[in-house]
């Protein structure tokens, strides 16, 4: 199989930037190369300079060591906008796909034989997707050639998306054709997949549509994963068949090239003697198409056929290629919906303790903070059932919970509707701040409004207790402002949101001072605050550790 593929990153080598002669693992050189088996004996590529000399000499930019190869034996050069192969008086010649050459301009794909040595020039104007190396998958082998390209005998553009001509452009049998068979695919494809969301079962059914469409014995669709094209979905027509074997080479050139590509006949053409992956394998006739949206390459679907040779034309190819628009469409919407899905679920959960709209940010990955610690103005808000030990011993464990839930559900309410965070449940304590991950410059305004409506929820609630023969609950409330370390915070495997500092300790302690029905709050949280509330001065109050007391006022209700 050669080296694993290297995925391409930014910083991959280019041509200019490797070393002459250097080889690097398939899928690691984004520029003109050469790609063949060096003499380490592994599948590598070998990037090409302004002149690049090949022979047996040390001197030579790629030495190959080959006896049927001339010291000086050929020398490629970079003309213009390409390359240009010489041979320098070689011994035994230099071939490229079959035929003696003295001087020939390359291009992509073409096999350039020097002895014993194959090698392929491959000009880096195409993508840069690994295929060698494709991970097995039940049912599936891929296999590498030496260093030769299969027969393509016919290579066409492929289209993302079906479009139909206007009426008026029709001035043809041909085009009209051609359109009809457009939409009889699209037909049939829409007929057999119709709204499928699920990923296996929608791969599934396009290989089903491929089988219905053309004499093929085997299907397989490869998607991209990390640069690397990785097996999905394999269809036979007979279940006790061997492995679907498919060309490493064929794989290459619709990566590179984003075309469609037809192959066939590979043992009877003399042209293949040189192919191992096609020769050993017998591959009879065979056809590969991209999987394109918007540019990208998302995946190969690959057919073939052993029954017959030469059993697939360039109209099976189009055929094929028309299945591949639809299926890459429908392929993208089953990969949008799973994401929307997914979305829905992340933003159900964020949105138990983050305000909707703050859920929403972190949905849309807009909030950076999130994931490093950072210091921020916090107002914090701690809400404490007073007494609440003596009620769960004289109420049943079930009076006790659902009490719990109602408490802590009205209490959330309130949060979200002035756009704070629910930070967590202490017991029977609730914790909400309001700043990052979305600071608004009323928070401290927003978290003694909220206060207030805390307890004119409970009064609320109170009185449906009451009416039910239930007992009042008590509820105390500390606020305080102040700066906090912010971000997400736990072990690796279990971690929250939340806020620490001592000023997220001292609305802790303002909380732990009120009585039942009454808000505390800091001198600090009325300054952000600014007027509009109704308060009365407490005493300084000994805060537990802190040595200097805190200038504490009752808040009351808004002017």
């Amino acid at each position: 199989m050669g080296l694993p593929p290297i995925p391409l990153t930014e910083e991959a080598p280019t041509g200019n930037q490797a070393k002459p002669g250097q080889v690097f693992a398939p899928g690691q050189i984004k520029g003109p190369r050469l790609s063949g088996r060096f003499n380490d004996g592994k599948f590598g590529e070998v990037p090409l300079v302004a002149r690049t000399t090949l022979g047996r000499h040390p001197n030579n930019t790629l030495r190959l060591v080959d006896r049927e190869v001339s010291k000086e034996h050929a020398s490629i050069e970079k003309v213009g906008g390409g390359f240009l192969l010489r041979d320098l008086n070689s011994s035994n010649g230099t071939f490229v796909n079959g035929r003696k050459v003295r001087e020939l301009r390359l291009r992509d794909g073409d096999e350039i034989a020097l002895g014993n040595s194959r090698l392929i020039f491959q000009s880096g104007d195409g993508g840069g997707v690994a295929t060698s190396g494709v991970p097995a998958a039940a049912g599936v082998t891929v296999v590498a050639s030496a260093a030769s390209m299969p027969a393509f005998l016919a290579q066409i553009e492929q289209k993302e998306q079906v479009q139909f001509r206007p009426a008026e452009q029709l001035s043809d049998m041909l085009a009209l054709k051609q359109d009809y068979e457009k939409l009889r695919i699209a037909n049939e494809f829409h007929r057999v997949v119709g709204m499928e969301r699920d990923q296996k079962s929608l791969m599934e059914k396009i290989l089903t549509v491929a089988f219905a469409l053309l004499a093929a014995d085997n299907a397989v669709i490869f998607l991209t994963e990390e640069n690397q094209l990785v097996v999905k979905a394999v269809k036979r027509r007979k279940e006790a068949a061997d492995d679907v074997t498919v060309s490493d080479t064929v794989l290459q050139r619709v990566a590179q090239t984003r075309q469609a590509v037809l192959t066939a006949d590979a043992i009877f053409d003399s042209r293949f003697s040189s192919s191992e992956s096609i020769v050993a394998q017998g591959i009879r006739s065979a056809m590969a198409v991209p999987l394109l949206t918007k540019g990208v390459l998302k995946g190969v679907l690959f057919c073939d056929t052993r029954e017959r040779t030469n059993a697939f034309s360039q109209k099976d190819l189009e055929i094929l290629s028309g299945i591949a628009a639809q299926a890459a469409v429908a392929l993208e919407l089953a990969e949008m919906a799973r994401k929307l899905e997914d979305e829905a679920v992340t933003r159900a959960e964020l949105s138990r303790f983050l305000s909707p709209a703050v859920a929403e940010m972190v949905v849309q990955g807009k909030v950076e903070m999130l994931r490093v610690g950072n210091l921020a103005e916090v107002s914090a808000i701690f809400a404490d059932i007073r007494g609440f030990t003596s009620m769960a011993e004289n109420d049943s464990p079930q009076e006790t919970v659902a009490m719990l839930n109602h408490f802590f559900t009205l209490m959330a309410d309130v949060v979200f509707a002035h756009e704070g965070n629910l930070d967590k449940f202490i017991g029977d304590c609730v914790m909400a701040t309001w700043g990052p991950p979305s600071q608004h410059p009323d928070d401290a305004s927003r978290a003694l409004r909220a206060a207030l409506d805390m307890q004119r929820r409970i009064a609320e609630m109170n009185r449906r207790r009451q009416e039910e023969g239930l007992p009042a609950i008590q509820v105390g409330i500390g606020v305080n402002t102040g700066p906090a370390v912010v971000g997400y915070m736990g072990s690796a495997e279990r971690h929250e949101f939340t806020a620490i500092g001592d000023s997220v300790n001292t609305a802790s302690r303002l909380c732990g001072l009120a009585k039942g029905g009454e808000i505390l709050t800091s001198e600090n949280t009325l300054k952000r605050a600014g007027p509009g509330f109704r308060v009365e001065a407490v005493s300084v109050l000994q805060v537990k550790g802190k040595e200097k007391g805190v200038s504490t006022f009752r808040v009351v209700g808004t002017t």
